[in-house]
């Protein structure tokens, strides 16, 4: 009996320690980590609207199917990038992540007040000068991320408000640009 309490907690400490690795080794053992399924998708700095989730398809893990999804992967190593679109409520999400899946940066709807934005992803603030100051005052509601890695990944997560709105927000997506384009940019509506 002394023998099993010597034991005991020798074997609750090896199993705990067995489960951390497991757990924190998963995402590099896993067959396509979200990154790779999104590069077969589409090129680099190319918005893709992914198709509506279903429990038989889902592009990426844990897609809500009344939720519409737009992504892009950046890539800024020669220069900033510009996403472009157009947010129809206060629940739409623009997230950004990196080839990880850590979330640097988010926005929502119902921060913006304005159904029009413009997006500049750069690797540091100071960056967007290099292009010319003259953007910046060419558009007064320009958001500039600043990006910890060269590549990532931009989610736009469309909320559907129902049937009767799954085409208005269809449209919206398709609207959506990611491009190395930084000139002529829009005067978002306010």
């Amino acid at each position: 009996m002394r023998l099993f309490w010597l034991v005991l907690p020798i074997a609750l400490v090896l199993a705990g320690l067995i489960h951390v690795a497991a757990v924190l080794g998963l995402p590099y053992v896993a067959p396509r980590s979200a990154w790779e399924r999104l590069s077969a998708l589409g090129e680099p700095n190319e918005m893709v609207i992914l198709p509506a989730a279903a429990p038989e398809h889902q592009s990426l893990p844990m897609m809500a199917p009344d939720v519409r999804y737009a992504v892009c992967r950046f890539d800024i190593s020669e220069g900033p990038v510009r996403l472009s679109t157009q947010i129809l409520d206060d629940f739409w999400v623009i997230a950004f992540y990196t080839p990880g899946g850590q979330n640097f940066y988010t926005i929502s709807g119902g921060e913006l007040k304005r159904n029009k934005i413009e997006i500049v992803i750069s690797t540091k603030k100071e960056a967007i000068f290099e292009i010319g100051a003259n953007i910046l005052d060419d558009i007064d509601d320009l958001i500039v991320v600043a990006s910890p890695k060269r590549e990532g990944v931009v989610m736009i997560r469309a909320p559907l408000s129902g049937p009767s709105y799954a085409l208005r927000t269809e449209l919206a997506l398709k609207r959506a640009t990611c491009s190395r384009k930084l000139t002529g940019l829009d005067r978002p509506a306010r």
